[in-house]
């Protein structure tokens, strides 16, 4: 069911893909296409492994909007969103059910052991760097003191729709907030010419780490798609983990650089502890 609908909302975007170039307004992220594999986990034998075996239980939850839709015919964001009245539920019941939240960033250090982990543990990440983050999300985390990961689009910053400069600055000195890499302007890196994705992926973190004054250890496959050879750029420009959007929520050091990811929006707050627990 879930790579149904994560296959719905991307088909979407084609639509709307088409509608911009006419002209229209839209500040949306737009795949030039899709692919149902994007959101398999590969094959072993076709990706980098590792000589540890290392596991560690951990849900990597992925957002998108938080905001209440203005738009009833703006599909795309719709699918793709949770309200603000949810977004605080959600928080509330992992609040409550003790829940401790971490960053991407410290999902290498549960695997060899220097970070220690709760029992009930959680890792929240919101993808492309969206203006609600701070209007929405930024004052529920101080609220309920959690922490989040926010994947930012560097040529996306300052647009309409998306975070300016300074909120990223005061986002990051929050230390509630990890910053990551999500490529400069959200191309769809398995297609793409090995020049421009180490373009991509490399000018991404150097540019972040400019601007906010510290390291950018994580990076975001724009629309989860990733292979061998995305994977091994990563690796090359010193990131020390990838998140993709393939289901799944436990990870190893062979799945350090597509780290598996569970949609927000099937987390319902009366039975969301429940899905957790019983994951697989």
């Amino acid at each position: 069911m879930i790579l149904t609908n994560v296959a719905t909302v991307y088909l979407l975007r084609q639509y709307y893909f088409a509608k911009s170039k006419t002209g229209s307004n839209n500040s949306q992220i737009i795949p030039p296409y899709y692919r149902q594999s994007d959101f398999r986990k590969p094959p072993i034998s076709q990706m980098t492994i590792s000589e540890k075996s290392h596991r560690v239980r951990i849900p990597i939850i992925m957002y998108h909007y938080v905001e209440y839709v203005k738009d009833v015919n703006d599909l795309v964001r719709k699918k793709l969103n949770i309200t603000p009245d949810l977004f605080e539920r959600q928080l509330s019941t992992l609040k409550y059910s003790k829940y401790k939240t971490y960053f991407v960033k410290d999902v290498p250090g549960m695997l060899d052991g220097q970070v220690q982990i709760s029992s009930r543990s959680a890792v929240l990440t919101f993808d492309d760097g969206y203006e609600d983050f701070y209007t929405d999300v930024f004052p529920l985390l101080k609220k309920y003191d959690m922490r989040a990961t926010l994947y930012v689009i560097n040529d996306y910053v300052g647009r309409r729709g998306f975070l300016t400069e300074p909120q990223i600055k005061e986002l990051s000195r929050s230390g509630l907030v990890e910053i990551g890499a999500h490529t400069l302007d959200h191309i769809y890196l398995k297609r793409a010419p090995e020049s421009l994705v180490r373009t991509q992926i490399f000018a991404s973190k150097k540019r972040l780490e400019e601007m906010i004054g510290m390291p950018v250890m994580t990076f975001a496959y724009p629309y989860g798609a990733f292979n061998n050879e995305t994977t091994a750029v990563v690796r090359q420009a010193s990131f020390s983990a990838a998140v993709s959007v393939v289901p799944g929520i436990v990870h190893t050091d062979q799945s350090l650089f597509y780290l598996y990811r569970i949609r927000a929006g099937s987390l319902w707050p009366p039975t969301m502890i429940s899905f957790l627990d019983n994951y697989k």
